[in-house]
């Protein structure tokens, strides 16, 4: 689909977001199973239901919009992925399992961050209807939610290594 207004980019990066959180159920759980450590399996396991909330309030865009949902994918989420499936495929010792998992993750958050950013830029420009920023801005608040968690993790290891 070529994209040439901003009604199209914004159903287009719709679209982006649904695929990559229908997605994210999978990379989620195999994370949570690729991690060395309970706390950051724990991380990707408490997520879940975030997700699973995330995928219903853009399928109530959707709706919103009088379309059906429709994911398309994106070859920035298909990297994503491609990483994920090397890592849980790899024996690397703990302490390096769980940088990769957590780098993984914080990948995964930082686009969905972007295309919702992107997607609340649109949607202000378009005057599209408050329940639909407002379903966008809690998805994003929860993305950067979970990023900061996975950040503080990093960062406490960091620090106890240093």
């Amino acid at each position: 689909m070529t994209t040439t207004t901003p009604t199209e980019m914004f159903e287009r990066e719709l679209q982006k977001l649904y695929h990559a959180e229908l997605e994210i159920l999978d990379l989620h759980a195999d994370l949570a199973a690729a991690a060395a450590t309970d706390d950051v399996a724990a991380l990707f396991t408490d997520h879940e239901a975030d997700t699973v909330e995330q995928i219903h309030r853009i399928e109530r865009i959707f709706e919103e919009l009088d379309e059906p949902p429709e994911a398309e994918g994106s070859p920035v989420m298909e990297g994503i992925l491609t990483e994920k499936d090397e890592i849980v495929s790899t024996d690397v010792p703990p302490e390096l399992r769980d940088l990769d998992v957590l780098s993984t993750g914080m990948m995964n958050e930082r686009f969905e961050i972007t295309v919702l950013d992107r997607l609340l830029l649109l949607a202000t420009d378009l005057d599209l209807p408050d329940e639909i920023t407002t379903e966008l801005a809690t998805n994003r608040q929860e993305a950067k939610a979970a990023l900061t968690a996975m950040e503080a993790i990093v960062e406490r290891r960091r620090l106890e290594d240093g």
